[in-house]
């Protein structure tokens, strides 16, 4: 297996070397040099070692660099017009994110283009569109991306982009293969004939279909430790491998003595349970959609069990490194998917526990067919074992994920080992093998049996999951840290892992100092990172967000108080900001005035957020309050609000101010902020336009600040000299869209900010600021904050920086 290793190897090489060239070839030549030391003595033999290695890392570099295609990045789509034949593959599902009554749906890219022909290296798209399309059918579309369409913040996911349909014209119905007919078959039978909440949660685990799932559901599932199952994975097919092949080999077991005796001469009762169990495996997949994660899942739980049917000990970590040579072979970015990762780590710990199980456990059936002595009691003893067994390697699995989870989701289920304990064994052990099972039935005779009990067993479990997730406490929100972190777990494991495959007995000392040096590398950094953030001196701390063509700002006061002023036009950036940020609840939302690309995210922020106070000026006619009962207070000039080291000013606007401009009434009635905190001053200026600007005028000694955030997205509209000399800001942010029609920021109001620090998150992306203990404030950018190629020693230097460094 050492060949497939150093192949793998190689791929993964090609990929870290993008980012790290120099810190990848010094740690080849390091690995290079530990390996041919470990394993042979002599010189010609070491040199021989040497030469393979090399030949096999670099066939899988140079496989991985062959097969790579650069895709386009979001900057390069905004804003583009492209033309797409493609087949729909997912059911339409209508979205709260984008304004107006639009459906989401994916596109399996046919081919791409843009308007002139050139082709485009898309697989997969995300449109949106009007009216909705119909599933499993070939379509040309003509469609444009938005000039907004990603956003350049700490927390942004922009892999999948998002193409807004300007015309669409049916090709032709798809010819799905017989699983894919079968499949089909399936889901409208479960859609039509199960309760919608059931039917959901079933069609997810059952085909892979999830775009029925209500976002309900998956915080549910997510809080309560229990996502996985949403997901086929790795984790569906090892319980559905578990429950049958522990039933066959019951029934195999209890089959008349001496007919058992003569079968037992060519194979062992574990082998023909595996043996009976494979077709069902083989279904499972065929019916589940049979996209890439779920052939890896499938290839590598067939291999894993395999090895364990084998009979050979450590034999499955050989299994697992042919099923991830082969995966590579088929899709060599596997190595930066996140998907991909999660399944390799979750068998990798299985294994461990499994490997264990089998030996402890999982031998000499003839010796125990024996002495059996009463079918029912042997019967539930050895499901029970099983159950053990199975919640043994359901725990190795969450435990050995979990810092990934954290890192990319930001939370921790505390319920975990009590979900994963309780009904994790329900769903795996009746829910899937009953649903699957009858699925087939249905497929071959066209009766579903036991419709009814499946349904209701699965409405209360699902209502058992909501009543735990509505429990105060259940989970950790688990703030953004380095990726550092990340890479000292996983190489503790590694070493874990190796002092675990070669223990020898003998060197009882060397295998407990071995297990105990790595333990103190996945764990002692870790506690060492979060024990100084504990103790850390908190400042006030503002992230300006990237939300396109509107405004939203985050504050973090010093007394852990959260307050967003404003919330773009969906909301969705700063939602996910706040969970990069492991933030649960908001203390306030300020709404500057209700203009959509200001306000209109406040409701997703009110559903998805404990909320404590709105602010709103109260000087608008076109307010309306959201529905739900929440605290509004109403701020006009003279109005403070103070904390422990801040206070909060409102300057802007009063009962006797007065516009004439009927077109910008609403913007001269945004509601301006002034925060003060540790001499410093930031100024929150909403849309105020020139009216409302020489207004404030008035009020030179509130206006000096040392950060701005500039008005009205830096439009001329905006752009009165004496206002900005009075306020001469040390910093200033402009919030706008990337090519946006209007031309913000104007050149004349960037001409007045010409003795401050400019700037924009059409450029910089998220800027973030963070007072200083001796109150100077720090400056970050998210266009700095990204990984980069590293074209020269100085880039692979900061992208070193960036691993120990968090937002």
């Amino acid at each position: 297996m050492d060949i497939l290793l150093y192949f793998i190897y190689g791929a993964a090489l090609f990929y870290f070397s993008k980012f790290f060239p120099y810190t990848g070839l010094i740690v080849s030549v390091c690995l290079l040099l530990l390996i041919s030391l470990h394993k042979y003595k002599s010189a010609s033999l070491k040199l021989f070692s040497i030469v393979f290695i090399i030949i096999l890392s670099a066939t899988g570099f140079f496989y991985a660099k062959l097969s790579y295609i650069s895709p386009p990045s979001p900057s390069e789509l905004a804003g583009s017009t492209i033309e797409v034949r493609g087949i729909i593959k997912s059911e339409k599902i209508s979205s709260s994110i984008y304004r107006g009554a639009v459906f989401l749906q994916n596109i399996q890219v046919i081919n791409a283009s843009t308007v002139d022909g050139e082709k485009l290296p898309l697989k997969e798209l995300r449109a949106i569109n009007e009216t909705g399309l119909d599933k499993d059918k070939v379509y040309y579309f003509r469609g444009r991306f938005s000039r907004d369409g990603y956003s350049l913040n700490p927390s942004s996911n922009n892999n999948l982009p998002a193409l807004y349909v300007l015309s669409s014209e049916e090709m032709g119905k798809y010819v799905p293969d017989f699983f894919e007919k079968t499949r089909l078959r399936l889901n409208d039978f479960i859609k039509s004939s199960f309760s919608d909440a059931s039917s959901a949660f079933l069609l997810s685990i059952i085909t892979g279909e999830r775009a029925f799932l209500t976002s309900e559901t998956k915080n549910a599932f997510n809080v309560t430790g229990l996502a996985h199952i949403l997901s086929i994975s790795g984790s569906h097919f090892g319980l559905l491998f578990i429950i049958l092949f522990s039933c066959f080999r019951i029934i195999f077991l209890y089959l008349p003595y001496k007919l058992l005796s003569k079968l037992t001469i060519y194979v062992t009762p574990s082998q023909i349970a595996g043996i009976m169990t494979a077709p069902f495996l083989v279904f499972y997949l065929g019916i589940s959609s049979m996209s890439i994660p779920t052939i890896r899942a499938f290839i590598m739980i067939a291999f894993f069990l395999a090895g364990l049917l084998i009979g050979r000990k450590g034999f499955w970590l050989n299994t697992l490194v042919i099923a991830a040579f082969i995966v590579l072979l088929i899709e060599p970015t596997a190595v930066t998917d996140l998907s991909a990762q999660l399944s390799f780590i979750a068998v990798l710990c299985i294994g461990i526990i499994a490997e264990r199980i089998r030996n402890e456990q999982w031998h000499d059936d003839m010796h125990k067919v024996k002495e059996r002595k009463n079918l029912f009691s042997d019967s539930v003893a050895f499901v029970l074992m099983n159950l053990k067994h199975s919640l043994l390697i359901s725990l190795a699995a969450s435990a050995g994920t979990a810092p990934l989870v954290a890192y990319h989701f930001h939370y921790f289920s505390l319920v975990s080992p009590l979900t994963n304990l309780l009904i994790t064994p329900l769903i795996g052990f009746l829910i899937l093998p009953f649903t699957l099972i009858s699925s087939l039935i249905y497929l071959v005779f066209d009766i579903f049996p036991l419709i009814s009990l499946i349904d209701k067993f699965t409405l209360f479990i699902l209502g058992l999951i909501g009543d735990i997730a509505g429990w105060n406490y259940i989970d950790i929100k688990i703030p953004a840290f380095p990726l550092i972190l990340i890479i000292a777990f996983y190489i503790g494991l590694l070493i874990f892992l190796i002092t675990n495959h070669y223990n020898d007995k003998k060197e009882r000392k060397g295998l407990v100092l071995s297990y105990a040096v790595a333990i103190l590398i996945a764990i002692l950094p870790i506690l060492i990172y979060f024990g100084f953030k504990l103790i850390e001196t908190k400042g006030l701390a503002v992230t300006f967000l990237d939300v396109g063509q509107g405004d939203s700002s985050v504050v973090e006061l010093s007394d852990n108080r959260i307050i967003v002023i404003d919330t773009g036009k969906t909301g969705y950036q700063a939602s996910e900001y706040l969970r990069y940020r492991g933030v649960k609840s908001i203390d306030a939302i300020a709404i500057s005035h209700m203009q959509s690309d200001h306000a209109g995210g406040i409701g997703y922020l009110l559903n998805n957020f404990k909320v404590g106070e709105i602010w709103v000026s109260g000087f608008e006619d076109s307010f309306k309050m959201p529905e739900q009962a929440f605290k509004y207070r109403k701020l006009a000039r003279g109005d403070t609000i103070s904390g422990n080291g801040y206070k909060i000013n409102v300057l802007h606007p009063y009962d006797e101010f007065y516009t004439n401009k009927t077109k910008g009434e609403e913007n001269n009635f945004s509601l301006v902020l002034s925060i003060t905190s540790n001499g410093n001053k930031f100024l929150f200026s909403g849309d105020i336009e020139i009216e409302a600007q020489e207004d404030l005028s008035s009020m030179e000694q509130h206006l000096k600040s040392n950060v701005l955030k500039v008005p009205h997205h830096g439009s001329k509209s905006s752009g009165h000299e004496i206002f900005y000399r009075m306020v001469s800001p040390e910093i200033a942010i402009i919030s706008a869209g990337r090519r946006n029609p209007h031309g913000h920021p104007h050149h004349e109001t960037l001409w007045m900010l010409r003795g401050s620090r400019v700037l924009r998150t059409d450029i910089d992306g998220a800027v973030g600021l963070k007072e200083m203990p001796d109150g100077s404030i720090s400056i970050k950018t998210c266009s700095e904050f990204q990984f980069k190629e590293a074209q020269k020693i100085d880039d692979e230097i900061s992208n070193i920086k960036r691993l120990f460094t968090v937002w």
